[in-house]
């Protein structure tokens, strides 16, 4: 695969027009690093490289939030979650958890995942408005 730089971290992002949210299919995550896919980017793997799954995510630019896992694995765990109840007993407000977030207003850093989702929406929505 072809190989490119994101934040000064080469990896094999060109492949994907430099959009990290691409190396996501739904039956395979492609390590941005390797190139290999995997269902899901484990620690095991990434330790391989020298990363934690944080690290992975800023240095290619997911949100932080984001699991490192194809779109089926990811269905199957949230049937799983659904099934034994785990929705009901999740209560996390980062707002009210992380003080900072409440000193800076609920702002916080956006990675590149999030800037280009945003960016595909602001145009689709123009493009609709437009005769």
């Amino acid at each position: 695969m072809e190989t490119a730089t994101v934040n000064g971290a080469p990896g094999v992002l060109g492949a994907f027009g430099g959009d990290p949210r691409r190396a996501i299919q739904e039956d395979a995550i492609t390590c941005l690093v390797c190139g290999g896919p995997f269902r899901q980017l484990n620690n095991f793997h990434l330790r391989l490289h020298g990363l934690t799954a944080e690290a992975y995510k800023e240095r290619f630019g997911y949100n932080l939030g984001r699991p490192l896992m194809c779109g089926a694995l990811k269905r199957l765990y949230v049937q799983r979650a659904i099934q034994v109840g785990l929705a009901a007993t999740i209560r996390h407000r980062p707002i009210l958890a992380q003080p900072e977030l409440r000193r800076r207003g609920g702002i916080r850093p956006l990675a590149l995942e999030e800037l280009l989702t945003r960016r595909e929406i602001r145009l689709a929505r123009r493009t609709r408005r437009e005769p």
